[in-house]
This record gives C-alpha cells, structure tokens and sequence, in this order.
C-alpha cells in the first residue's frame, strides 16, 4: 500500500491516481487489511484517530471541495452544545447532490467561502463565531432553543465574546437579523 494511503480516509479516485486497481482495493477489504467506510471511501485497517476527524474527512471526501463541516457537526466539533447528531452536517454549493444517509447537506447558493472557514489539508470547518451565527441563520434547522444555549455555552466557556459574533454577522451580512438576539445576551 503506498504511504500516502496509510494514514487517512482515501477515495478510490486517490488510490487509482497510485496505480492501485478496484479488484485490488476489494481484494484487501476482503482480507481484512482494508475498512470500506463508505461508497468510495477507504481506510487501512487499524489507522486510527479521533471520530470527528474520522467522520469530517469522509464527509470531504463524499462531497468533495468547496464544503464545509458546519451546524450541527461544527457545534460538536468546538464542545458547545450537547446535541448529538447522527449525520455529519455538511455546506455545499447549492447544485451539489450527493446520496448518503450519513450526510446533511446544507446547500447555500452563497456559501461565502472565504468567510470563518478553517480550511485544513483534509477538510474545512467553519469558525466557532460563523458556526453560531450559522445557527441563527438556518434556525428552522437547527432550532433556535439549540443555537441560543450553544451560544451561552461558548460564551460561559469564554471560548467567544458577543463582540467577535457582532463582527463575524457584520462580515457575513446578516447583523440584521441576529442584532436582537445578541441584544438580548448582553442584557
């Protein structure tokens, strides 16, 4: 197996560009040394680490690039809520499909993806500041109960200050629309 597989989640597309075969990738599942994660998704056998990442990367992976970890699955990621989802919510421009029942895809027709996004080597996730502005925005999903007690977490963690959620909303346009409810936090 070439070393550039060893480690992470691996497409099929990836191990193809290496030379390797589809008869060889299932001859490997089929021995063991080899975990299918998901349709086209690959992992040697034993290459561990943490769930989150796990899972992000073969969100990424599946839904390709531009996409985003976000809502839900972003909460879990920075320890701000106690919701536990049982799909990886995922940001997507809005034409992208992809079928997977451990999957939510947000489709945004503008994502403004050069807006709180950390943009890692094998994923990108959006911001602790953007994921709870986030929140506030797709409320109807998220459910507002949801990303208000997410917001007073990180505030009482002091992993954010109202301030720096202001700004982010300002960056993203929509200060109009969560002004009220950060008004009502500082109060």
């Amino acid at each position: 197996m070439p070393s550039p597989l060893l480690k992470n989640p691996f497409s099929v597309r990836e191990a193809l560009s290496l030379g390797l075969s589809k008869a060889y990738l299932t001859r490997r599942v089929k021995a063991g040394t080899l975990a299918r994660l998901s349709r086209g998704v690959y992992q040697v056998s034993g290459a561990n680490e943490g769930i989150g990442e796990h899972l992000y990367k073969i969100a990424a992976l599946r839904c390709g690039m531009p996409s985003a970890i976000c809502l839900l699955s972003a909460l879990e990621n920075y320890h701000v809520t106690d919701q536990i989802s049982k799909k990886t919510w995922v940001l997507v421009p809005e034409p992208k499909r992809v079928s997977s029942k451990d999957l939510k895809l947000i489709r945004s027709r503008h994502p403004q993806w050069e807006i709180g996004i950390r943009k890692g080597k094998d994923y990108w996730i959006t911001t602790l500041e953007r994921t709870l502005i986030d929140c506030l925005l797709y409320k109807r999903l998220v459910g507002s109960q949801i990303a208000l007690e997410a917001i007073k977490q990180a505030l009482t963690q002091k992993k954010v200050k109202l301030g720096s959620l202001y700004d982010m909303a300002k960056k993203m346009g929509a200060e109009h629309r969560v002004r009220p409810y950060i008004e009502a936090l500082a109060s």
